[in-house]
């Protein structure tokens, strides 16, 4: 879709040079990124500050630390009260840091699950699966510093991929499962003459498990099995 525009000029700056013979092509425009989530952490770290900002600035609040734990080490009463506040202080700074790091991680693991859902379905898992797949897989992921997804084999060793530095990517891991819950993914497609690939007879190939895989699956993984036409043998 476009869109005239008489004076590019009117328009962000980040628009302007999207405008080619006067016209606006709206189809060209990359979707924007969804930030709220940064945005709900940013709300967060920012109330976490205001609550900190009742010690004083951070070269204040450093002095105050240098002062009572030289106290401290003194003898009495006022050695005590030192002690006591440096202690109760290092508390409020631990349990800050830890709901601080359970945010984070949270928000991670909610980044990562959507972009690992989305793979999923690009590796042809069937949708009714898809919440299922994930929510099972999501424990072989681990993070590096910068926040990125590190892809974990089931025994907990770093898993081998097309990723930097030889490490598997989210993408790899869905292929991984497509191959090993091959039951929750939806048929290959036809070949020519309307057969499926890799069939015979013209009849696509239904997916079988045993009856103790069968039982070890999901509601949801159950359920793709049976809509995806598999079958169950004893």
């Amino acid at each position: 879709m476009k869109i005239e525009v008489t004076d590019s000029t009117t328009l962000p700056t980040w628009l302007q040079g999207h405008v080619s013979d006067g016209h606006l092509d709206l189809g060209a425009l990359a979707a924007p990124e969804d930030v709220s989530g940064l945005k709900t952490a940013l709300s967060k770290e920012r109330g976490n500050a205001a609550a900190y900002s009742k010690y004083g600035t951070p070269d204040e609040i450093d002095a105050k630390f240098a002062y009572l734990t030289e106290k401290a080490k003194g003898n009495g009463k006022g050695a005590d009260d030192a002690q006591a506040k440096l202690d109760a202080m290092k508390a409020d700074h631990d349990t800050q840091n830890a709901a601080k790091d359970a945010r984070y991680n949270t928000l991670l693991q909610r980044n990562a699950g959507s972009e690992f859902k989305a793979e999923l379905a690009k590796a042809g898992f069937i949708a009714e699966s898809i919440d299922d797949i994930a929510s099972s897989a999501m424990g072989r992921l681990q993070f590096n510093e910068d926040g990125s997804p590190k892809v974990m084999t089931s025994d907990g060793k770093p898993m081998i991929g097309s990723g930097a530095d030889h490490g598997a990517t989210l993408a790899d891991l869905a292929k991984e499962l497509a191959t090993s819950k091959s039951y929750a993914v939806r048929d290959a497609g036809k070949g020519g003459g309307g057969k499926p690939a890799g069939s015979t007879g013209g009849t696509p190939d239904k997916p079988t498990v045993t009856r103790a895989t069968f039982d070890a699956m999901s509601q949801g993984e159950r359920a793709a099995h049976a809509k995806s036409g598999g079958a169950v043998k004893d």
